[in-house]
């Protein structure tokens, strides 16, 4: 289950993609049974779509992202405000030596990109207090990767410079500020996509070339 999921979020299964048990259980090298089962339990969190006799890759629209980022920019605000003053010095650390160990975009690949975003954004949301809001904050991200854009154009350095906005604000206790901050985070990639999709923007360069897809497109 963990590695279809992973496969989804990288675009190995891109939207709309029909997905046959025979043919993932050859690919992962197992029985029919348990990547069944899997699949059963994907679709019954909403990741997989049955559509008759055929289950499909659930597509996630322009809509669908615009109102993943609203309800994110609401949720992590608050998780932010929350998390000021309460994450240890030596997570802050890490945080940002991985955003600092992010030099060029083009030696970044997907994985590693959505890793260290993982462990700010899901840190925070860890550190709020508030585990209903931590679990939403983790879905809702795994339903924004689902979009397909691994990163947005002309975004790298901006989006470092304001996760360590939000981590410096953090670290001195400033709820209000780390909320702000991360609102404004939120509102920036969420611009970013509209940019690319209205065209005035160009793609970045990306470490691995299955990154210069589109939205949906698949890779094979």
């Amino acid at each position: 289950m963990s590695e279809i999921r992973r496969m989804i979020f990288a675009g190995e299964l891109p939207g709309g993609t029909v997905v046959q048990d025979r043919k993932l259980a050859e690919q992962l090298g197992l029985s029919r049974t348990p990547v069944r089962e899997a699949l059963g339990r994907l679709a019954g969190e909403g990741y997989l779509r049955r559509d008759k006799r055929l289950l499909t890759v659930h597509a996630v629209s322009v809509e669908d992202v615009m109102e993943l980022l609203a309800t994110r920019r609401l949720i992590e605000g608050e998780t932010a405000w929350l998390a000021a003053g309460r994450i240890t010095p030596d997570r802050l650390a890490d945080m940002r030596a991985a955003i600092d160990s992010m030099i060029d975009p083009r030696e970044i690949s997907h994985d590693r990109h959505w890793s260290v975003d993982d462990l700010i954004h899901l840190s925070i949301a860890e550190a709020s207090g508030n585990r209903v809001m931590a679990r939403l904050v983790k879905d809702l991200r795994e339903r924004t990767r689902m979009f397909g854009l691994s990163r947005i154009p002309r975004r790298f350095e901006p989006g470092k410079d304001e996760h360590l906005a939000i981590i410096a604000a953090i670290e001195q206790g400033d709820g209000d500020g780390a909320a702000r901050a991360m609102q404004l985070h939120i509102d920036n990639a969420r611009q970013g996509i509209l940019d690319l999709l209205a065209g005035t923007l160009v793609r970045e360069p990306m470490a691995d070339s299955r990154e210069h897809r589109k939205p949906g497109e698949s890779t094979s």
